[in-house]
C-alpha cells in the first residue's frame, strides 16, 4: 500500500465506500410507498426497513401529522413522548367541545406517535365507546360511536400482536358494551342490522361483524383468539385463571340475551347446552398455575386431586386448598350449576311464562273478565309460581342476580295489574320471602321495569320445543 500514489490511494478507499454502500442500501434504505391508482400500494425501500413494516416494529407515519402543530415541533426534537401527551389534552379538550371530527383526527395522530405504546389503545378504545357514545342523544349515532372504540381496539391488536389485553378488551367490549348497555336492545339488532343502511344496506358492518353473527358469538371469537395468545404472552394484570373465562362467559350471556328476547325453544336450550360444554369441557379441564406454580384444573374429581398432588410434589392436602381456592373465587360450580339448571324444563317453562305475561302486559291484556284474570295475570301468576318451585329445587341459583331481578319484575307487574283492576294490594304470593329477602334491590328492579316499558318487547320468532 506504501508503494501506491496518493491518488491510487485515494480511488482503492472510494471503491471500497461504494462497496459499502451496496449492503447498507440493500438492507437499510428507507421505505416509501407506491400509489398507483386503481391498484394496491406497494412499499419499497430497504430489507430491514420493510420487515419493519410488516412487522409493524418501526415509527414511519411522522409525515402525517399536521406538519404545523405543536406536537411535530416536539417530534423533530425527539421529544415524542411530550408530543403524545401534548395530542391527549387536544383530544380531551376537543371531547368537552363536542369537536368530534378533531377528536378521532387526533386520536388518529397519537397512535400514529405511539402505535406499541398499549394504554393509548386501551384508553381511548374505551373513551370512544363508553364516554363519546353517551354524548348523542341518537341511538344510531351512539352505536356509530361504540363501532369507533371497538374498531380502534381492533386496530390496535394488528399493531400489537404480541398484546393479549387489547384482544381481551375488544372481545370485552363486543360482548358488554353492546348487550348490556340501556340501549341494548337496539345495539344488539343494530350489530346485524347497521342502521347506516346507506352504507351497509341492511347488513352488518363488516369490519366489526363480518358474518353477520350475535355479538356474543363475535366476543366469543375474539376471546378464543385472546386464550390463544394467552399460551404465548399472558395477560398482564389478570389472574389467569379469571383471564380464561372469556369464551365460555360469553356463551352464557349469549344464552340469556336470547332468552330475555323470547327465544326458548330447541334453539336456545342449545345455546346452554354448548355453554355447559364450554364451562366444564374446556375451561373447566385447562390447567393453571396456583400458589407456589402447583398445577390443577378446576374441573377435577378427588381421584385427580391426588393424582395432580403427586404430579406437583406436593401433599393432597396442599393440592386441595389450592384447588378449593381457585374454585371458589371463580365461583366455578355456581356456573356449572346455572348452565344445567338453564337446560330443565322447569326453568324453561318459568322464564317463558313471566315473558308472555310481559307482552301480555304491553299489548295492554291486563283487565279482568269478571271473575276470569286478565291473560297477563294468568301468565305471571303461572311465572312467579314456577319460579318459587325452581327457587326450592335449585337453591344453588337462587343467588343470582339475573333470577331474583325476573322474579321481583314479575311481582312488580303484578303490583301494577291489580292496580289497574282496582283491586287489593297484592300481597300473597310466593315470592314474598324474595320481596323481603332483596328488598334493596327493589328500586332498581322498578328501573328496569320503567326501562322495559319504553322499549317493549318482540314477539318470539318460534316457539319451537
Amino acid at each position: 500500500m506504501n508503494d501506491l500514489t496518493s491518488r491510487q490511494r485515494k480511488l482503492i478507499y472510494a471503491g471500497c465506500i461504494l462497496a459499502l454502500l451496496i449492503p447498507i442500501i440493500y438492507l437499510g434504505a428507507p421505505t416509501s410507498e407506491d400509489v398507483i391508482p386503481g391498484t394496491q400500494s406497494t412499499v419499497s425501500g430497504g430489507v430491514l426497513a420493510q420487515m419493519r413494516v410488516k412487522y409493524d416494529l418501526g415509527e414511519s407515519r411522522l409525515g402525517q401529522i399536521d406538519p404545523s402543530s405543536a406536537a411535530m415541533s416536539l417530534v423533530l426534537l425527539g421529544l415524542r413522548g411530550p408530543a403524545a401527551s401534548v395530542l391527549h389534552l387536544k383530544a380531551l379538550d376537543y371531547q368537552e367541545r363536542k369537536d368530534w371530527s378533531k377528536l378521532k383526527t387526533t386520536v388518529d395522530s397519537i397512535i400514529k406517535l405511539q402505535p406499541h405504546y398499549i394504554e393509548i389503545w386501551k384508553f381511548q378504545g374505551w373513551n370512544l365507546a363508553f364516554n363519546v357514545s353517551r354524548e348523542w342523544d341518537q341511538v344510531s349515532d351512539r352505536f356509530f360511536w361504540v363501532k369507533e372504540g371497538i374498531k380502534f381496539l381492533q386496530l390496535g391488536t394488528t399493531r400489537n400482536e404480541t398484546s393479549t389485553a387489547l384482544f381481551h378488551n375488544t372481545g370485552d367490549f363486543m360482548g358488554r358494551k353492546f348487550g348490556n348497555s340501556d340501549e341494548k336492545k337496539f345495539f344488539r339488532k343494530f350489530f346485524k342490522n347497521d342502521p347506516d343502511t346507506k352504507t351497509f344496506d341492511g347488513t352488518a358492518d363488516p369490519e366489526i361483524n363480518p358474518n353477520g353473527d350475535d355479538n356474543y358469538l363475535v366476543a366469543h371469537d375474539w376471546f378464543v383468539r385472546t386464550n390463544e395468545k394467552d399460551l404465548l404472552y399472558r395477560i398482564q394484570k389478570m389472574t389467569h385463571v379469571i383471564a380464561r373465562q372469556g369464551p365460555a362467559r360469553s356463551l352464557y350471556d349469549y344464552a340469556k340475551a336470547r332468552q330475555t328476547e323470547g327465544v326458548f325453544g330447541g334453539e336456545n336450550r342449545e345455546a346452554w347446552e354448548r355453554a355447559y360444554k364450554e364451562w366444564t369441557d374446556n375451561y373447566g379441564n385447562d390447567i393453571f398455575l396456583g400458589l407456589e406454580d402447583i398445577k390443577y384444573k378446576l374441573n377435577s374429581t378427588q381421584e385427580e386431586i391426588i393424582a395432580m398432588a403427586e404430579a406437583n410434589g406436593v401433599t393432597p392436602e396442599q393440592q386441595r386448598k389450592v384447588w378449593e381456592q381457585n374454585v371458589k373465587m371463580v365461583n366455578y360450580r355456581f356456573w356449572q350449576n346455572l348452565a344445567n339448571c338453564e337446560r330443565n324444563d322447569l326453568t324453561v317453562a318459568a322464564h317463558k311464562a313471566i315473558y308472555n305475561g310481559k307482552i301480555a302486559f304491553s299489548l295492554g291484556q291486563t283487565f279482568n273478565d269478571g271473575d276470569k284474570p286478565s291473560q297477563a295475570e294468568q301468565y305471571f301468576t303461572d311465572g312467579i309460581n314456577l319460579m318459587a318451585d325452581l327457587f326450592e329445587r335449585h337453591p344453588e341459583v337462587a343467588d343470582h342476580d339475573a333470577y331474583i331481578e325476573e322474579g321481583l319484575l314479575a311481582v312488580m307487574y303484578m303490583i301494577k295489574i291489580r292496580q289497574n283492576n282496582g283491586e287489593a294490594e297484592y300481597k300473597e304470593h310466593r315470592l314474598i320471602p324474595l320481596m323481603l329477602k332483596e328488598s334493596g334491590r327493589i328500586p332498581d328492579a322498578q328501573r328496569e321495569w320503567v326501562m322495559e316499558q319504553r322499549t317493549g318487547f318482540d314477539v318470539p320468532v318460534s316457539e319451537e320445543e
